[in-house]
């Protein structure tokens, strides 16, 4: 379950030093811009805004509105009741949608908890299984949202749907104290349009990559741009959306491995791809796909943030200096709705994770096997952890940090040692690093 934060989250830790950019608030008529480009690009979304009512009534709303009054039930002797349940009416989209993220507004004391999980559908009668939003992510200006109270959370991945339901589960543990939830947001996505991986082998070939070891090249990286690119829109700087990607300032010193917490081996993993840009860049407000690199269940590697060698990435709030970021498209927690049994990642994918690790060590002179700390530690939220140089986003999340998830999953945080000495076995027969020096061109 996720306990609501509002002032910890208000001055994110994504791109320190853009203090005035950071503090715009993200008006309707940029957004609108934004979605215009990313439209021309084949990508396309809508929000639902819905108030929950007491009554157990789903009203849609505009996107200012606060009307939702949802809360515990209420004992004879007027003390809240510990637990309650809201399951919303269905939404029907004129349209396809293959990824939803989730925000609301509400009311959450110290002391309750409100937990937020999602099912879609391909006709509003056959339902896949309930699926947690993840964990709380930092939307840039979002302190400027009504009352400071918006919560963002990771999307959740659905494939292809045209329906889609809510449910909140509200918790106490203080019978005088209740939740309140105001406000709920579901931004339904649609990058079903995406070339697939065929149509990009189509364009040109891709670059083929085997690091170290010699022999046949396992897997491609997927640049960005160029003929098979897999093609989000960049924003220039200027814009409203764009971030400076403060490129080379901050030297890579560690490598974190992510996963999405999103459905397993995707139908189409550039659709998937593009969906993270558009959560990541528009709804978040970040102006760009968050990670580095991502992983499909092929090992394929897609070129995640704009800008160069040692990028600022938006992949582990307030840890984003000197870190860069490996997500595998996945969901890798054992017994997580949507996994597939064993909910294990692939050999290829986690092939692929550790040669990019493996690569990114060797370029910048870091032995995986060695724990380091964090040189740009803060009293708010930022302890100065120790960590390996190739670790786990959840490694960034202990004692004072406020950051808290099961990210990468047990089934891949398990294996990092292995990858670990993997990597720390192949460094020295790395020696072509023609890849970093197309990625240090951005």
């Amino acid at each position: 379950m996720h306990k609501h934060k509002s002032a910890l989250l208000g001055r994110r830790g994504f791109l320190q030093g853009t203090a005035a950019l950071g503090a715009m608030l993200l008006g309707g008529r940029t957004v609108a811009n934004a979605r215009l480009a990313a439209a021309a690009a084949g990508i396309r979304a809508q929000d639902w805004h819905s108030l929950p009512r007491n009554d157990g009534s789903t009203v849609t709303a505009g996107p200012e509105e606060l009307g939702g009054d949802f809360q515990l039930g209420r004992a004879e002797d007027g003390s809240f009741e510990p637990s309650r349940l809201f399951i919303s009416e269905v939404f029907q989209s004129t349209g396809w949608f293959n990824m939803v993220g989730m925000h609301w507004v509400a009311d959450v004391p110290e002391g309750t908890t409100l937990e937020l999980e999602v099912r879609g559908s391909l006709d509003g009668t056959q339902w896949g299984p309930w699926t947690s939003v993840g964990h709380v992510m930092d939307a840039r200006g979002d302190e400027e949202s009504p009352l400071g109270l918006e919560t963002f959370t990771d999307a959740v991945e659905f494939g292809r749907a045209r329906a889609m339901q809510y449910r909140i589960t509200l918790e106490t543990s203080d019978a005088r104290l209740t939740p309140v939830v105001r406000r709920v947001t579901a931004t339904q996505i649609d990058a079903l349009d995406s070339p697939g991986l065929e149509d990009l082998d189509s364009r040109g070939h891709a670059i083929p990559f085997r690091v170290g070891n010699g022999g046949p090249p396992t897997a491609r990286l997927i640049l960005r741009d160029g003929p098979n690119g897999w093609g989000p829109t960049d924003f220039e700087p200027g814009s409203p959306m764009y971030w400076e990607p403060y490129a080379g300032v901050y030297p890579t010193q560690f490598v974190t491995i992510h996963h999405t917490a999103w459905a397993n081996n995707p139908e189409n993993p550039v659709a998937t791809v593009r969906a993270v840009w558009y959560y990541h860049a528009i709804t978040l407000g970040w102006g760009d796909v968050g990670y580095h690199y991502l992983v499909d269940q092929y090992g394929n590697v897609y070129q995640g943030r704009a800008g160069g060698h040692a990028t600022e990435g938006g992949h582990v709030s307030r840890y984003n200096h000197y870190n860069t970021g490996i997500c595998l498209l996945g969901q890798f927690e054992p017994g997580a709705p949507n996994v597939p049994p064993g909910g294990e990642p692939t050999a290829e994918a986690l092939d692929s994770a550790m040669r990019m690790a493996a690569l990114q060590s060797a370029w910048w002179g870091l032995n995986p096997l060695e724990q380091a700390a964090y040189p740009k530690p803060d009293a708010s939220c930022r302890p100065q952890l120790v960590n390996h140089r190739i670790c786990g986003h959840r490694d960034w999340g202990r004692g004072a940090s406020c950051v808290r998830t099961a990210c990468p999953g047990i089934n891949v945080y398990k294996r990092l040692p292995a990858i670990r000495e993997r990597a720390a076995a192949l460094i020295p027969h790395i020696q072509d690093f023609h890849l970093m020096e197309i990625l240090k061109r951005g």
